[in-house]
Formats: structure tokens, sequence, C-alpha cells
């Protein structure tokens, strides 16, 4: 069971591939780090601080952080750092 959850990791990995394979680099590279950043703040937040669950949830919040995540990291580059 616990070879399983290879399966969607590599099927993710191969779809994103192949979606991204003739994009620029720097494109890439930036949606990989924004998005990864934005979903593992998400699982801190929403999971390790009990805090978060005490009011409604927004669909909104995960997105804008993600977003927020891009933003630094366009900037960043921009910046040159």
């Amino acid at each position: 069971m616990a070879a399983s959850f290879a399966v969607p990791v590599l099927l993710g990995a191969t779809i994103g591939y192949l979606a991204l394979r003739q994009a620029p680099h720097i494109i890439i590279t930036l949606s990989f780090l924004a998005v990864t950043g934005g979903v593992l703040t998400s699982v801190v937040v929403e999971e390790m601080v009990t805090q978060a669950h005490g009011g409604p949830t927004s669909y909104f919040g995960p997105l804008l952080l993600t977003g927020g995540f891009g933003l630094f990291a366009l900037i960043s580059v921009y910046v040159g750092i």
C-alpha cells in the first residue's frame, strides 16, 4: 500500500513535465517555487496551527497566499536578488 503513493507523484510529475517542457526556464522556476511555497505554508497553517480552525474557512486565503509568493518571486527576480 505504501508503494501505491508513488503513482500519483509520478503521474503528476509526468503531466507537469509535458505541460511545461516548452515554457521558458524562468517561468518554470518561479511558478514551481510559488506553488510549492504557498502549498507548504497553507498546510502548516491549516494543519499545525489549531487557531486556524476556529473561524470560517475561506477558499481565497490559500490562493492569495500562493499569489503572494509568486509576486515576491517576480519582484526578487526583477530586483536581482
